[in-house]
């Protein structure tokens, strides 16, 4: 089937919908502001699915089901996306899933099989089952699924009859997962042929080892991972010994190919947390279940590389990954706690058994029990999903994923972390595939990532890695600096020119001994040293020499350049930390300062500083960033160093200014609810130590359990205060405690309650100005005082005419209105909404006559 037609817009009538600019409002709401979607027609050709009429039961969902609750609140808008009308009739057109939104790209398809799970599985919570409405959309999505697939048996994505192999390899996914759903209810039989020959066509290309995605090495692991998942399931489905036989071959093939001389997975060559650890290693689970034993070599193999290129923050606040190493995802954190309606590494969990260190990065039995029961039990309305956070393959993996582990196990496993079992080690990896070095210094006073090498050229896919150093951490302290891979001033050395960043390709040079003196080390030597040595890199494309010398106490980064230029030392700060120049300027989270003849600095993070010394008096700028991650507690900032030339910097750790003989001091718990107007679920809580003996860190517990933790930075007897920001709770009573901890012991601070009661959005009060009985009137909400509201809708006769965003300014009066025209004689009741995270408020119903 053809479809080069140019994309055309499509003509759609707006169905009490909302614009792509109110996605990000939306997300915020409760079910009942789950959006409708545009659709093609309204409704005349495929009657649309209706939305969900009420609130679900939160206490019906089974322990593995409440995934289900937020894709629950997106049925009606998905399947009401499906095309109705030529042409492309049965594409789903508004992007809930994948970009581009284009009639080309099949990914968007995918969801066929989220729709096909409500249709064929009856639950007292799931309304759709058996619904007529649904089963018509998704026949019409099947027509256009199947009917886009290339005589091969691909799919395209990025442009019209161009095979892709992610398209294919998750469709065919998505397809078999929809087939063995209809199929086991009954439904949509005639269709079950026309997918089955779909899959065992996809199934054939993927499978075929002469087509360009099996080239040596196998680039894109994690896609034809999921390839052979997609491929096992159709073999599975079918009884296709056959087939079966050739996935097998396969997984060796991609055991042997698809993993580098490092360690990690090809993404499409290089490394990437995201794509081996979050999309390739589920899928990877998957493969074991399925019988296979390569991926679980596979697996092993890329949580060791993982272990040594992620940290753990002592503060347990989770995983910073080595984001400059990363090839193609930017994020750089990863949380331990649950969550799994958006938790897409879950069926990950199925690996641990054969590949234990995975234990450390996945939340444990008793925290995701609590999780769920903590969702079952919360009255607040359900989130809908935003667009492009409706992957089909997070509830296909969390609704089939096994339970964590024991919190012991995870300790267990945490401890074989590299970093934390030994305080010396020098790791040295070469990926082969491409011409990269990862080394991996670890001493007893820090830990140390570098990237050095070249890339597949400028144009290539690896635009956004990083050379030279990328990740600092200090075993008390965490990482402290961090470059990221996501902007063109992430670097940290020299940095003649914003766009020169993100092509810097160097050679590399190890030393014996430091300041690249001593002989020149082989590649095989490099990982044998314990010691002093020293790596260095020449960037020949903006005239830059860098040598990197490692030391037990500290490393120095010596930087010399074609001209004066200016240097880079990326800091990731938390709140509490404070840093000192060496004029006595201090500067604390989320500051910004220009300072000239500055020759040092100091970084104070609970019982660790940090000293840079920068060589001579320099002219320096210390700015933050938007790069912010961890519910604000790790944010990016960035000091400039401007030099003649050369400039040699170095950083060395060193304990606490003062080492506490006594615990600390009785703090003091206060907060600010109430003190905009009222007690609207957002305030902060703040510890205060007046006076006494400081403390290192402050931990602090909502209702027993913990929710921040806080270094601080001791400076006895001087008071100390930190203030923590509590957000979006709902109405209720929350009992606040901390610990103040340091060398000495911990201590309780005294405690406080916050009672929340108008969390929801203040009393909406409807009027209208119709008092002649016109066909024309406006109809307004005014909410006088009181916690404001972010969306407003409007009911004419119980059915939604109209809603928006609205300004949040609490405590301030809000108001709505809307112009209503052309109504015929008779009488209109009319009833509004205001809308906020915490819940509803509906005003009374007024009644208009029309004469």
């Amino acid at each position: 089937m053809s479809h080069r037609a140019e994309h055309t817009l499509s003509r759609r009538a707006l169905m009490a919908g909302v614009g792509a600019a109110s996605i990000a409002a939306i997300a915020a709401r409760g079910l009942q502001s789950a959006p409708t979607a545009y659709a093609t027609s309204a409704g005349t050709v495929l009657p649309l699915v209706d939305p969900l009429s009420s609130e679900p039961d939160r206490s019906q969902f089974g322990d593995t089901e409440h995934v289900f609750a937020a894709y629950l609140t997106v049925v009606a808008p998905i399947a009401n996306s499906i095309r109705d009308e030529d042409p492309h009739y049965g594409w789903m057109e508004d992007g809930w899933w994948r970009s581009p939104e284009q009639p080309y790209n099949a990914r968007e398809m995918e969801q066929v099989a989220t729709l096909s799970w409500f249709l064929t599985h009856e639950r007292s919570w799931n309304p759709y089952f058996g619904d007529a409405k649904l089963r018509d959309r998704i026949e019409a999505a099947l027509s256009y699924y199947l009917g886009s697939q290339l005589p091969n048996g691909s799919w395209s994505e990025y442009e019209w009859n161009v095979p892709h192999l992610a398209p294919t390899g998750f469709g065919s996914v998505a397809l078999s997962t929809t087939y063995r759903y209809l199929d086991e209810a009954g439904e949509l039989r005639d269709w079950l042929p026309q997918i089955e020959a779909a899959v065992r066509a996809s199934s054939a290309w993927l499978v075929d080892r002469s087509l360009a995605h099996w080239r040596q090495p196998t680039p894109y692991t994690n896609q034809v991972v999921a390839g052979l998942a997609g491929a096992s399931m159709t073999a599975e489905l079918f009884g296709d010994e056959d087939l079966s036989a050739e996935v097998s071959e396969c997984w060796e093939t991609l055991r042997v190919h698809g993993i580098s001389g490092a360690g990690h997975s090809h993404e499409p060559l290089a490394y990437d947390f995201d794509y081996s650890f979050i999309v390739a290693m589920p899928d990877l689970g998957a493969g074991y279940l399925a019988g296979f034993s390569e991926p679980v070599e596979m697996a092993r193999s890329m949580a060791e590389f993982i272990s040594y290129a992620s940290v753990l923050e002592p503060d347990r606040a989770g995983f910073l990954n080595w984001s400059a190493a990363s090839a193609r995802i930017a994020a750089f954190t990863h949380e331990l706690q649950p969550d799994e309606v958006q938790d897409r590494t879950s069926l990950g969990r199925a690996l641990i058994g054969e590949v234990p260190v995975l234990a450390a990065f996945h939340p444990t039995d008793a925290e995701i029990i609590a999780a769920r029961e903590a969702w079952k039990t919360d009255p607040g309305p359900i989130v809908p999903l935003e667009k492009k956070r409706t992957s089909p393959r997070t509830w296909m993996h969390s609704s089939e994923a096994p339970l964590g582990v024991s919190e012991e196990v995870r300790e267990e496993a945490i401890a074989t972390l590299p970093y934390l079992a030994s305080d010396r080690f020098t790791e040295f990896r070469q990926a082969g595939s491409v011409d990269l070095d990862y080394l991996f210094v670890r001493r007893p006073s820090y830990y140390l990532t570098t990237l050095l090498g070249r890339r597949a050229g400028h144009g290539g896919p690896y635009q956004r890695l990083r050379m030279g150093p990328g990740l600092l951490w200090h075993p008390s302290m965490g990482a402290v600096i961090m470059v990221l891979n996501s902007n063109d001033e992430d670097a940290w050395g020299p940095f003649p020119e914003a766009s020169a960043v993100t092509r810097v390709e160097v050679a590399r040079s190890y030393y014996a001994e430091p300041y690249g003196e001593g002989g020149k080390l082989a590649v095989d030597q490099v990982g044998a040293i314990e010691g002093d040595f020293s790596a260095a890199y020449l960037d020949r494309a903006n005239g830059s020499h860098v040598v990197i010398s490692f030391f037990d106490d500290s490393f120095v980064q010596t930087i010399k350049t074609d001209d004066p230029g200016r240097a880079v030392i990326p800091l990731l700060m938390q709140p509490g930390d404070l840093l000192t120049f060496s004029d006595g300027t201090e500067v604390t989270y989320g500051d910004s300062v220009d300072l000239t003849g500055i020759t040092d600095f100091r970084l104070e993070r609970g019982a660790g500083v940090l000293v840079v010394e920068l060589g001579n008096s320099s002219a320096v700028t210390f700015d933050t960033t938007d790069r912010v991650r961890m519910s604000d507690t790790r944010r990016q900032h960035l000091i400039r160093v401007e030099h003649g030339g050369s400039l040699q910097v170095t950083y060395a750790f060193e304990g606490p200014v003062e080492t506490a003989t006594q615990v600390p001091g009785s703090g003091v718990l206060s907060s600010d609810n109430g003190h905009r107007g009222t007690d609207d679920g957002n305030y902060d809580i703040t510890m205060n130590l007046w006076w006494g003996t400081n403390a290192h860190a402050m931990r602090l517990l909502e209702n027993g359990k913990l929710i921040a933790h806080r270094n601080l930075v001791a400076r006895s007897p001087q008071a100390q205060a930190i203030s923590v920001p509590v957000r979006g709770r709902r109405n209720g009573d929350y009992h606040y405690t901390a610990e103040l901890l340091n060398a000495a012991g911990t201590v309780q601070t005294s405690a406080v309650t916050v009672e929340v009661r108008h969390a929801d959005p203040g009393a909406a009060v409807l009027s209208h100005n119709n008092y002649s009985g016109a066909r024309d009137f406006v109809v307004t909400t005014n909410m006088w005082w009181g916690t404001n509201a972010d969306w407003y809708r409007l009911y004419e006769n119980d059915s939604l005419i109209d809603e928006r965003a609205l300004e949040n300014n609490t405590p301030h009066a809000q108001a709505a209105s809307t112009q209503i025209t052309d109504r015929e004689p008779g009488t209109y009741v009319y009833r509004s909404e205001l809308l906020n995270p915490a819940g509803i408020t509906s005003s009374e119903e007024i009644r208009v006559v029309v004469n």
